[in-house]
């Protein structure tokens, strides 16, 4: 299972898959990204990658489970998904968004 993350290239924000509709299928909230068999998900950033003036470095996040990357991708997306490690705190986000921590 895996998760398909970018960046709106007009703000730099960073976006999560959950439909293939622009720009309503890319969500800010993580916890709103889709979660997605690993030959859908190459097939889908493999569609995404040439669309360059709507996102950039679009990527895939391999999960454990359902909501929890490994080990060696954790730190990087669980600041992506939550917001910086220094003001506004994770939990910051969280509340903006009506959620828990992602991640």
């Amino acid at each position: 299972m895996k998760l398909l993350t970018a960046n709106r290239l007009t703000d730099g924000l960073v976006i999560w898959y959950a439909s293939d509709n622009w720009p309503e299928g890319w969500v800010e909230d993580a916890a709103l990204a889709k979660r997605l068999e690993d030959a859908e998900a190459d097939a889908i950033l493999e569609a995404w990658k040439p669309r360059e003036t709507e996102i950039v470095g679009a990527y895939l996040i391999p999960l454990v489970d359902e909501n929890t990357p490994v080990q060696r991708e954790y730190v990087r997306e669980h600041v992506r998904a939550n917001g910086p490690s220094i003001g506004q705190t994770a939990l910051d986000t969280a509340k903006a968004h009506n959620r828990p921590e992602v991640f």
